[in-house]
Parts: C-alpha cells; sequence; structure tokens
C-alpha cells in the first residue's frame, strides 16, 4: 500500500519481521482512541495479524477512505476500511496449479551513525577530562593536561591498549599503542546477512456448479538483530457452490502458525540492541579480559561474555550498563512470541426473485499469543534472583454475525439498490500470566521456579449490535445518488450513551455521459463525486471505560485492602467523525491518461481523552469527551499507458497527498505534552522545544533563545546559558512538525519480449524528527563510557572557535538536552521494491505440462536518499526516536510455475 495509494502512511516497526506495520489514511483521527483502519477479509471484520495472509492468497485489496464508501462498516470505519478478499477458483475449469518459491539475504536498509573507535575514543575522552580539570576544577592547561594522562584509563575503568598511561600529554595516543580490542558493538550485535525463505503453494478450479481454492504457505526469515527470526505456516481453503437455483453456499477457512524469536529491539533497557549500539564504546570489550587484556575462559576453554561487573580492578567493572551485555542477552536470554490463528467464514444466500435476495453470514475467528521470556539464571538483570521466566498467553475469539436482506432492481434508465443489514459482534479477550524466579542450571519452564513471583488472569468482552438501512438511486447510469443510517450500540458505553446514530450520504455525475461529450476523442471520463457522513470510533478505549473499578491487592497484614480506581464520566460517548469529499475521476484519450483527484475533511470530536485533574482532587485525570480535531488535504493520482506496442509496454503511476492537521476544540487554552504543545490552530504533532542557538565561543558552552512580550505585545528575543530558563514554556518556540507537508509515491512497469521490470519509490517531504538517539552520542563525554558520534571531533577547544559543537567536557551539563540541536528536516526517497522478472517461452515448457515458469529478482528498501542520515526515515507519527531497530532492505530470488 505504501506509495501506491494516495492518502495512506503505513510505518513499519523496524528490524523484527512479523510485527504489524502502523497504517494511518488520510491523517491521525483520534488522540486515545484507535488511529488504524478497520481491516475486513472476505466480508468479515478481522483483529488478527496481518502478515498472516500472504500476497498469492489475495484476489484484491481496496481502500476506502470516504464516509459514504465506510458507512456499511459504520462506526469501526472511522479511521478508513482495507478490504481484502482472497481467492476463489473458475468455474467450469480444470485444477491449476500455482507454485512460488524464493530465497534471499537481507540487511538493515540504511547505515547507522558513524562512531569513535576505539583509539579516537580516548584521546577524546582525554579531551573531555582536560577540559574538566582545566575548567571546572580551575586547574592550568598544563596540570589538567598531565592529570587527564593519569587518570584516564582510572575513569574509563578499562584499558583496551598495552600502555598504562595510553594518552599522552598532548592529546595524542603515545607512539607505539596497540589497541588490545575495539569492540564492533554494530557488527556483533546486528545481522548484516539476514536469511530468508519463502514457499507458496495453491490449486484452484471448478465445475458448473463448486469452485475451490486450496493453498499452503512457509515463511522463514531472520531480522535485523542477531537470533530474532520469524517462521509462519498457513493453510487456507475456499469453498463456494451453488446448491441449487436459488440458494449459494460457501465457507472460506484459514489457519496459520507462527513464531517470532523476539530479542529486545526498542526502548532504553540495558539489554536493548539498538541502545547498547549508542551507548557502550568501543573501548569496552565484548568478552571479559583480565587486567593485562587478555582474555578470561570458562572451565570448558570458552570465552566468558563481559557483563562489566567482574571486580574494582581495571578491565573489571564498566562504569556504565553494569551486569548486562547486549550481545550475551541475545544468546543467554530467551524470547518468543507464538500466534495461532484459526478463520472460518460462511455465508448463505437465497436468491428470492431476480432482484431480491437474502444473506446470513457468519465469521469465526479465534487467536492465541503465547509470549514467553527468560532471563539467565547467572548472568544479567535477573542474576541476582537466580533467573526470572515469564509467560502470558492470550486468547482473542471473534464472533460476527451478519443478517442482509438486498434489493437491486433496473426499471428503464432507473436503478435502485436498497440494503437492510442486522450485526451482531462479540470479541471476548482472555488472559492468563505468570511469572516466577529462582532457576537452576538448564530450566526453563515456570514450573522450575523455587520462588513464584505473581500470577494474573482476567476475561473481557465487548459486544456491539448494528442495524443498516442503506439506497441508491442512478437514472441513465449518469446521475447517482445513496445514502445510509447506521445505529450501534456498544457494550463499552453506559446504557444511556451506548446507542450512536451515524449516517452518510452521497451522489456523482457522470459527465462523460452527456450529451455534449459523448463521442469526445479526448475526453473518455469524467466523473464528479461527493460525499459527507459522520461515524463513530470506540476501539482502543479499553472495555468499561465508563466505569469506576476497584484495585485490589492494598492488603495491610492479614486484612484484605482494595482501592477504587481512577474516576470515571458515566456519561462517556462516541467519538465521532464528519467527513466529507469532493473528487473527480478522469481519463484521457480511452483511458491512457487516467486518475483522480480529491478534497477531503475529517473532523473528530467529541474526542475520547484523559482531561487532566488538579491533583487535590485525588486523582490527575478523567477519560471524557473533550476537544475536537480536523484532518484536511488533497490527494492526486495520475496513471499512464506511456507505451503499448506490440513486444514493449510501459505503465507508469504517481500519486501525492497533501494532509494537514488541526486542533479545533480544547477543554483550556493548551498544555504541554511532551516535545509537543497541544492548543487551537495547531497540531497534534508540531514540536514546541527550546531554540538552540549555537555555542557561546568564549567558554564553549551551549546558547538557547529567550523571549519577552512586551506590554504592547512586541516580542524581544535574547539569548541564555541556562537551559532551565530556555525550557520553560514561555520561552519555547513551534518549530515544525513530524507530518509531512506531502507523501507519495510513483512506480513504472516495463515488458519487452518474456522480460518485465517493475520499480516502485516511495517518498516523504516536510517532517521533522527530534533525533534522541543522536542526542545521546553528543553528549560531549559528560558521562564517560557511554559511545560518542565522530561529530564531537568539531567540539570548541579554545576560546575564539566558531563551531555549533559545544566543549567535550566531563561533568553534568545540558547541552544536549532536547532543543532544535537535534530537530531534523526527514525528507526522504525509497525505492520500496524492484522486480525483475522473466517469463521462459511457453513453447520450452509446454512439453513438461508448464504453462507458465518465470524466474525473478527481487528488491525491497534496496535504496533510500534521505536528508538526515543515520536513523531510518520511517520512524514513530509522533517524530521522536526510540532505538528501534532498522528497518531490513532485502534481495531475493525467485521462481514461479503454474501448470
Amino acid at each position: 500500500m505504501q506509495g501506491s495509494a494516495a492518502g495512506v502512511s503505513v510505518i513499519s516497526s523496524g528490524g523484527q519481521p512479523g510485527d504489524n506495520p502502523s497504517i494511518y489514511i488520510r491523517g491521525i483521527g483520534s488522540i486515545n482512541a484507535s488511529t488504524q483502519p478497520l481491516i475486513v477479509l472476505d466480508g468479515v471484520p478481522y483483529s488478527g495479524n496481518i502478515n498472516n495472509i500472504t500476497q498469492d492468497q489475495v484476489e484484491s485489496m481496496t481502500l476506502l477512505k470516504d464516509a459514504s464508501s465506510t458507512a456499511l462498516y459504520g462506526s469501526r470505519a472511522a479511521n478508513g476500511v482495507i478490504v481484502i478478499t482472497t481467492k476463489s477458483g473458475k468455474r467450469n475449469s480444470k485444477p491449476t496449479v500455482n507454485m512460488t518459491s524464493l530465497v534471499g539475504v537481507s540487511a538493515p536498509a540504511v547505515e547507522l551513525y558513524k562512531k569513535l573507535g576505539a583509539a579516537e575514543y580516548l584521546e577524546y575522552a582525554w579531551q573531555g577530562l582536560k577540559n574538566k580539570y582545566q575548567y571546572t576544577d580551575n586547574n592550568t592547561e598544563a596540570e589538567a593536561r598531565q592529570k587527564a594522562t593519569n587518570e584516564l584509563i582510572d575513569n574509563l575503568k578499562y584499558n583496551p591498549t598495552d600502555k598504562d598511561m595510553p594518552v599522552g600529554i598532548d592529546g595524542k595516543l603515545v607512539p607505539g599503542t596497540k589497541l588490545l580490542w575495539d569492540t564492533d558493538w554494530e557488527k556483533a550485535i546486528l545481522n548484516k546477512a539476514a536469511f530468508k525463505q519463502e514457499h507458496r503453494f495453491d490449486v484452484s478450479g471448478g465445475s458448473s456448479d463448486t469452485r475451490y481454492f486450496i493453498s499452503a504457505d512457509y515463511l522463514n526469515m531472520n531480522g535485523s538483530v542477531k537470533t530474532s527470526n520469524f517462521e509462519r505456516v498457513g493453510v487456507r481453503m475456499n469453498l463456494d457452490s451453488k446448491a441449487n437455483n436459488w440458494l449459494d453456499v460457501g465457507l472460506k477457512s484459514a489457519y496459520t502458525s507462527s513464531e517470532q524469536i523476539y530479542p529486545t529491539q526498542s526502548g532504553a533497557t540495558y539489554a536493548s540492541a539498538i541502545q547498547w549500539i549508542n551507548s557502550v564504546a568501543n573501548i569496552y570489550p565484548l568478552y571479559r579480559r583480565d587486567e593485562n587484556g587478555n582474555f578470561v575462559y570458562d572451565a570448558f576453554g570458552g570465552k566468558i561474555y563481559d557483563y562489566g561487573n567482574n571486580g574494582i580492578k581495571i578491565n573489571q567493572g564498566r562504569p556504565l550498563y553494569e551486569n548486562e551485555n547486549a550481545v550475551g542477552a541475545l544468546y543467554n536470554n530467551q524470547s518468543r512470541i507464538r500466534r495461532y490463528s484459526f478463520l472460518a467464514n460462511g455465508y448463505a444466500e437465497a436468491h428470492i426473485t431476480k432482484d431480491f435476495s437474502l444473506k446470513s453470514q457468519l465469521g469465526y475467528e479465534q487467536y492465541a499469543r503465547d509470549d514467553y521470556g527468560y532471563t539467565n539464571y547467572l548472568v544479567g538483570a535477573a542474576s541476582s534472583v537466580s533467573g526470572r521466566v515469564s509467560q502470558y498467553r492470550n486468547l482473542g475469539k471473534t464472533v460476527n454475525f451478519t443478517n442482509s436482506a438486498n434489493y437491486n432492481a433496473k426499471f428503464g434508465n432507473h436503478g435502485l439498490t436498497a440494503q437492510g443489514i442486522f450485526e451482531v459482534y462479540q470479541f471476548t479477550y482472555d488472559y492468563l500470566g505468570a511469572q516466577g524466579t529462582g532457576f537452576l542450571p538448564n530450566v526453563y519452564e515456570l514450573n522450575g521456579s523455587t520462588k513464584p513471583e505473581s500470577v494474573a488472569g482476567y476475561v473481557n468482552r465487548e459486544r456491539m449490535v448494528s442495524y443498516l438501512a442503506r439506497l441508491a438511486y442512478d437514472y441513465n447510469n449518469k446521475y447517482f445518488i445513496e445514502g445510509s443510517f447506521r445505529r450501534d450500540g456498544s457494550s463499552k458505553f453506559s446504557p444511556e450513551t451506548r446507542w450512536g446514530n451515524f449516517y452518510s450520504f452521497g451522489g456523482s455525475w457522470m459527465i462523460s455521459n452527456e450529451n455534449f461529450l459523448k463521442g469526445s476523442k479526448v475526453l473518455n471520463q469524467l466523473k464528479l463525486r461527493a460525499s459527507y457522513g459522520e461515524l463513530g470510533n470506540n476501539s482502543g478505549i479499553g472495555y468499561f471505560p465508563y466505569l469506576s473499578l476497584f484495585d485490589t491487592g492494598w492488603n495491610q497484614l492479614d486484612n484484605t485492602g482494595v482501592l477504587l480506581g481512577s474516576i470515571s464520566d458515566y456519561l462517556l460517548t462516541w467519538e465521532k467523525t464528519a467527513s466529507s469529499n469532493i473528487g473527480l475521476d478522469f481519463g484521457f484519450f480511452n483511458n491512457r491518461i487516467s486518475g483522480n483527484i480529491d478534497y477531503f475533511v475529517k473532523k473528530s470530536v467529541d474526542l475520547i481523552y484523559s482531561k487532566p485533574l488538579p491533583g487535590s482532587t485525588g486523582n490527575t485525570s478523567i477519560t471524557t469527551n473533550v476537544g475536537s480535531i480536523k484532518n484536511y488535504g488533497v490527494e492526486f493520482t495520475v496513471n499512464t499507458k506511456n507505451i503499448k506496442a506490440k513486444n514493449f509496454t510501459w505503465n507508469s503511476n504517481f500519486n501525492i497527498s497533501f494532509v494537514k492537521n488541526r486542533i479545533t476544540e480544547l477543554t483550556q487554552k493548551s498544555f504541554l505534552n511532551g516535545s509537543k504543545r497541544w492548543e487551537v490552530g495547531k497540531s497534534l504533532y508540531d514540536f514546541f522545544i527550546p531554540v538552540w542557538l549555537g555555542v557561546d565561543s568564549e567558554d564553549g558552552m551551549g546558547v538557547w533563545q529567550t523571549k519577552t512580550i512586551e506590554a504592547d505585545g512586541m516580542v524581544t528575543y535574547g539569548k541564555t546559558k541556562n537551559y532551565t530558563e530556555a525550557n520553560s514554556e514561555t520561552n519555547r518556540e513551534y518549530v515544525g512538525s513530524s507530518l509531512p507537508d506531502f507523501t507519495g509515491g510513483f512506480s513504472n512497469y516495463f515488458k519487452w519480449g518474456n522480460f518485465d521490470l517493475n520499480a516502485l519509490f516511495n517518498f516523504s517531504f516536510g517532517s521533522y524528527i527530534y533525533d534522541g538517539q543522536y542526542a545521546g552520542l553528543m553528549s560531549g563525554f559528560s558521562t564517560l563510557g557511554y559511545q560518542q558520534s565522530v561529530d564531537v571531533k568539531n567540539a570548541w577547544t579554545k576560546p575564539g572557535d566558531n563551531t555549533n559543537v559545544p566543549i567535550n567536557i566531563v561533568g553534568q551539563n545540558n547541552n544536549n538536552s532536547t532543543s532544535t540541536r537535534f530537530l531534523f528536516k526527514n525528507d526522504y526517497i525509497r525505492l520500496k521494491s524492484l522486480t525483475f522478472g522473466y517469463n521462459i517461452p511457453k513453447e520450452l515448457t509446454s512439453s513438461f505440462g508448464v504453462s507458465n515458469f518465470r524466474i525473478f529478482l527481487q528488491a525491497d528498501n534496496v535504496w533510500t536518499w534521505q536528508t538526515h542520515k543515520g536513523i531510518d526515515p520511517e520512524q514513530s507519527i509522533a517524530g521522536t526516536t526510540n532505538n528501534r531497530s532498522y528497518n531490513l532492505k532485502t534481495i531475493s530470488l525467485g521462481l514461479n510455475l503454474n501448470f
């Protein structure tokens, strides 16, 4: 979808295969409630992992964005709908077998930050110490240099060289110094050649009354972090049959089993892979060393991972992340997620008359997820409790029952369609979890715990009942009008507010069918569309947000104790999204050039949000309906058939979207939310942070902007070295948004003889990213031992230096605190997909019973241009980094056979 459809943003979760991406259609429509679209699989809402649906099973995928097209799905469609239809066989056709197999290799799609090596680190760490002694402790420069030389290794705690004092008073490595190690954490942790294999098989066909599609697939893919992996096995069977001349029945079913090996790949925990690479300097070894730098071996002669907690001598105690080793955690710990998904969707449709039918459809989905984690008993975070095992299992069960009456008739030039639907939906979530400590060697199951820590379990259930009426009319295939009304009742709201009324209406005019355009050789299609509707949203707000519940477990000695949970709004009700759309579809020169342009406005009101309360009330917030936001913009798509000759074809597609986000109502003038400030007229994602003015050339410290509002309203700007002052709400500024000005994609398809080439690019321009990871790498040695970017080489060194990099100096300072210093433009263009294929001539394969034999080379994320280096440009919608693993570029070789 990304780059292929206008108005759609897809953000992958990183380099762990098997994770669901985040999908946004026409902006961000909520604050607390879900912003993800509804996925409808074969007519039934789907809540499972989208990675369970393989591409060979999909017949079509349709995006529904405007209110008129999404009205059928009511309150679950406020964020758009993705309709996926799986394949069926063809009637009156013999069995057709299709096989696809491919193998590939993956690596991070972009390069990581450039960081100091061990030798450089020693020299610049010396500089940081020297500056501390000279400028903070007021020693002379000569005294500071000597002290830095004498005390460098004592401060770093490790010595990766063969010299006791490896850096001289000139700040350079002593001639002849030999490095004993220079740990490349990136190489030790990341997979630069991750293997992938995928195999898909299906058979389809049918008789005059029945058609079938049966498929099986297998995928095994390693991730960007070593030991990470995703393995999936799935089967599907779709059957449709005409039982007699008035009854059609069918069943679509699928089963998928998958396992993810999932080491920590985001966040600031010690074992987080990317966090470790960006934090721990190369001077610290992967394996244990003695005081002289020699390896320390275990009883079996093997190397031992260095956890940095081996004593107080040199090379024994690491000053940061003590008792952890991210590489050791990959192999000594275990983390896996197993998923099991079963789907069954059956229907029966009775054709009462030629124009009138009744249809019943029952969808059933059962989803099981088993999360397991083992933390080593001997080393690492749980060694103090002799290891820990955590296991959590949840069962999700969805039942969706739909009954519809459908009428579709023609009366001369008049067409009439009417539909009535009654739908019931139930989702049950059954959770059970336990955790224990105290494990003997080679014991990994909960039952082996000698000290159970916790156990928890609960069952939540959500129900919804819906009624829908829909009416559509067209005249002479020129004028179209339709309207719908839907009433949804949700158990998430109290009886007084649980019923929501939603509606839509729309119309279109096929201008090209008017007499004044008939027969035109230039313009063959011109259609004007308009729609308006209101939909609800109740996703992502919990199960009973209108109730104040009690929290158990607050016992006092032998007396049972409970606490009243947070207060609630009993009259909490639906979020509502009012969507309007006007669009134009066009086609020129017999659709050699075709496309569409749309203008849309989505206004979400009665937002479900945690409204702040004074702490003196005993609660800091209450979940209620407050505020509204608006998303609006323009989408444009054009398709061209550039060349269509006997042996050569060239088709192109280009799409672009301009989407804006604005807050239109709040309960208070404004309030801070991390690096953002929400106020009417601004976006949810506008950065509001201190403004960095550079470095004071006299002392090398950071300078930030201040501002004073005079009595006449004029603003006077100043500067300060006091970060606390600069970080006050008065002095912060709006300085860009994490939302792009425009996004889109372009693709080209070429076919020459039996060769074909398909290239898809996606792009994003105008957004900003606050790179907290880079900020950590630019701490300027304020804390020794933390890794540094090569950019610290440009730091201020003496009065009069003009540079934008502050002094390298050991000790607490705010030079790398949150400010525009680390706010960057995040424009990028990515070659999302490139496929080159060759179809072996049929005259060479037909004698073997093979109707088609295709060999292809496929590349994903193979090239990226970006304005800010070091991170993958596809970060969270909030525009902040979180040490997430890097997206993968993958090159695969495959073959496809049909017979």
